[in-house]
């Protein structure tokens, strides 16, 4: 009930609400645009690990996999190449690991 009657009093009084619009241009949104900066202009390159492996059932007796680890932003592009051309045919991709790799 303190709870509503003070909401009621703050959004009913329109000195009160352009104090706290103020306060959002000044501060927040200053800090905000900070922050922001401070994370989505850092970049961290893919720790990459190349294997061969041999799988089970499988029509080749050995397959090369190739796994990206610890990258920020998120979004990654992995192909593989030979003789400086991307390799379509005969690539298997996995989707994103529960962990985020």
């Amino acid at each position: 009930e303190h709870g509503v009657y003070n909401a009621q009093n703050w959004n009913n009084d329109p000195a009160q609400l352009q104090s706290e619009r103020a306060e959002v241009e000044r501060f927040c949104k200053y800090n905000a645009e900070l922050d922001q900066s401070a994370v989505t202009d850092k970049t961290v390159p893919p720790k990459v690990k190349l294997s061969s492996v041999s799988p089970a059932g499988g029509r080749h007796p050995a397959v090369l996999m190739c796994s990206a680890y610890d990258f920020y932003p998120p979004q990654i592009q992995v192909s593989w190449m030979r003789d400086g051309r991307v390799v379509k045919s005969d690539v298997t991709s996995t989707e994103e690991m529960p962990n985020g790799d």
